[in-house]
């Protein structure tokens, strides 16, 4: 398996809000209102299917750019469904919105790229997380 050597760093703030570091950019991520937090920021959940989302709108680009399909524009739409036992992202339902004129088979095409995404993969995968605890 090959190791990203990509730190991030999540360092606290205050409350429920925190600065994730990631490279060169930093985002405030934080709990809704209503969840005790002060919706400073995108919570974690929302950062995981936008994570989803943004994985799969790059790998509909690079199909698009080498098949020439006109994409300028194009969205993705993500909602996503909370499950229990144990707590977590049950579902999400993605719709992607391409500019007129995609025939059919090149929609289909674009939905495999998207599934394609390192995002979507990890996902659908188990994926071992170590944690360690230090001071």
């Amino acid at each position: 398996m090959e190791r990203c050597m990509s730190l991030i760093t999540i360092k606290h703030e205050d409350g429920l809000r925190f600065t994730v570091s990631i490279r060169d950019h930093k985002i405030t991520v934080d709990a809704p209102a209503d969840q005790g937090g002060g919706g400073q920021g995108p919570a974690p959940v929302e950062m995981l299917t936008s994570a989803l989302g943004a994985c799969m709108a790059m790998h509909v680009a690079k199909y698009c750019q080498t098949a020439k399909l006109p994409h300028q524009g194009f969205t993705l739409d993500l909602a996503y469904e909370m499950a229990t036992d144990p707590l977590r992202v049950g579902s999400v339902t993605v719709d992607i919105t391409m500019p007129p004129g995609i025939p059919d088979k090149r929609k289909e095409a674009i939905k495999r790229a998207a599934l394609h995404c390192a995002v979507r993969n990890t996902l659908k995968e188990t994926t071992a997380v170590d944690v360690e605890v230090g001071e």
